[in-house]
């Protein structure tokens, strides 16, 4: 149960359990104003969020108490003493037992994000929440962040011809699960969050309402799109030779772009048998799962909605996939140091997508798709910026060595090893399949070259007619003859 009525995210376990994040902090009863001002700025410089005072780091109770009274008084001044201009916020008094059983109080201050300015100290100090701590900035980065503010116009401007009708009521529901605020109506829920504002006597949604909760973003967001494209090889082929086996876009508002497309790229990758070591064969995914998906989830999230003139397009190639998303690196952020470093060009998107459990690691997730690529035994992953306009992610397969070693020992067959340089790609892919797996059927070929039966059962009468594998029915109606090789 909710213990605030500002976000009702906010229970005694979340208080007492949860980890801090990019949204959540813990302070003690004690803490320095000053600190706690650098605090605040730091949440208001980011992508908002709550500090609770009068828990330790450990999420004890600790309470007011044990400071005196005035101590409340002294923190509450915090931010006007110390910060300019003062960033928007509430607080929150909350009656609790302490851990030593008494009647006490903890205090809740829900910081919103300062979109189109910095917070500085009385120094011109500037603070910014990064991961679970409060990053003092360099005067380098104080300035990439002046220039970045002008992007996070973007989410709070408004589209006048929408209403509370254009909101998708499955997807509210959903949200409203996650952020325990199902007792409130969806307009009440979108007015505290900032995306249903009045404008000229009527409520209407801003931009990031729209691309998080409408029914059609793409009315209004052509380019607020993710286009998948699957090929065959490794290099995109055009004319006669065009090699695109798949095509799909998923234009609907972001939560749903993101778990539709999930399911489609999962139905997509492949998976590989090896004999493992303990005597037991293995199946492994192409792909880490975390890291291709973090990488997509990133792509959505960060991306410039501003340029109309681009959308997201995920590559699947034989042996990578890439993942480019439109509009440079923002705030901090730099190639070399996007493992560590932490800034959101859209903060409300990317909290509530947070909210409704889209991005798994919050902190970590950069530094975990590294991590988990090398686990595999893969390469890292590569990022680049092609013309400083987008961000381009690269993950690389090892297909092209498993392919080597299955292509070695088929080459050792002296009849195959004859014809082998003359044979088609398609043909060389059903041969490997079969020397993997023993056998194979007429539809699994069907779903491997990604063609119909019928151009299926062609190509395995061709590797038929040049001797090379043999079918092991009775007569062609057997439904349980395979194609095996000769």
């Amino acid at each position: 149960m909710s213990i605030s009525k500002i976000n009702t995210i906010l229970t005694y376990d979340y208080l007492t359990k949860n980890i801090e994040n990019l949204y959540f902090e813990r302070k003690k009863a004690n803490i320095n104003s000053k600190d706690l001002a650098n605090e605040i700025a730091a949440m208001a410089n980011a992508n908002g969020g709550t500090i609770a005072i009068g828990i330790t780091d450990d999420g004890k109770l600790e309470g007011f108490n044990s400071v005196g009274n005035n101590k409340l008084n002294t923190i509450q001044k915090s931010a006007s003493e110390f910060l300019k201009p003062v960033p928007v916020y509430k607080t929150e008094v909350i009656g609790i037992k302490n851990n030593r059983n008494e009647d006490d109080y903890l205090v809740l201050f829900h910081i919103e994000a300062a979109r189109d300015y910095i917070i500085r100290n009385n120094k011109d100090e500037v603070y910014l929440r990064q991961g679970d701590s409060a990053i003092r900035l360099t005067h380098d980065q104080i300035r990439v962040l002046e220039y970045e503010r002008c992007e996070r116009n973007f989410e709070t401007e408004i589209l006048t011809n929408t209403s509370i009708a254009d909101v998708d009521q499955e997807i509210m529901e959903i949200y409203k699960g996650k952020i325990n605020a199902t007792h409130l109506s969806n307009e009440q829920v979108l007015k505290a969050r900032g995306f249903l504002v009045k404008c000229n006597n009527k409520y209407v949604l801003t931009k990031a309402g729209m691309l998080l909760f409408g029914k059609n973003p793409t009315i209004y967001f052509p380019q607020a799109r993710v286009r998948v494209l699957k090929f065959e090889g490794t290099e995109f082929q055009v004319g006669t030779d065009m090699n695109i086996v798949k095509d799909k876009t998923f234009d609907r508002c972001l939560y749903r772009i993101i778990n539709e497309a999930s399911d489609f790229i999962r139905s997509q990758l492949r998976e590989f048998t090896y004999l493992h070591p303990d005597g037991f064969f293995k199946t492994i995914p192409e792909y880490p799962e975390f890291a291709w998906y973090e990488g997509m989830v990133n792509a959505i999230i960060h991306r410039d909605y501003s340029n109309y003139g681009d959308h997201i397009t995920i590559k699947l190639y034989d042996d990578r996939m890439e993942i480019k998303s439109p509009g440079k690196l923002g705030g901090v952020v730099t190639l070399e140091n996007m493992q560590y470093e932490r800034y959101s060009r859209n903060p409300q998107i990317s909290r509530v997508l947070a909210e409704l459990g889209i991005v798994r690691e919050l902190n970590e997730g950069v530094k975990r798709m590294y991590r988990e690529m090398k686990e595999f035994f893969l390469k890292e992953p590569i990022y680049s910026t092609p013309n400083n306009s987008s961000v381009l992610l690269v993950l690389d397969n090892n297909i092209e060595a498993r392919s080597k070693r299955k292509r070695e020992t088929l080459e050792k067959k002296e009849k195959i090893n004859a014809v082998w340089n003359d044979l088609s790609y398609q043909e060389k892919k059903v041969l490997q399949t079969i020397y993997e797996n023993g056998s194979i059927t007429s539809m699994e070929v069907a779903k491997l070259i990604d063609r119909g039966k019928t151009t299926a059962i062609k190509l395995l009468n061709k590797l038929i007619d040049k001797d090379l594998i043999v079918w092991t029915g009775t007569d062609k109606r057997d439904a349980y003859g395979n194609y095996i090789m000769k």
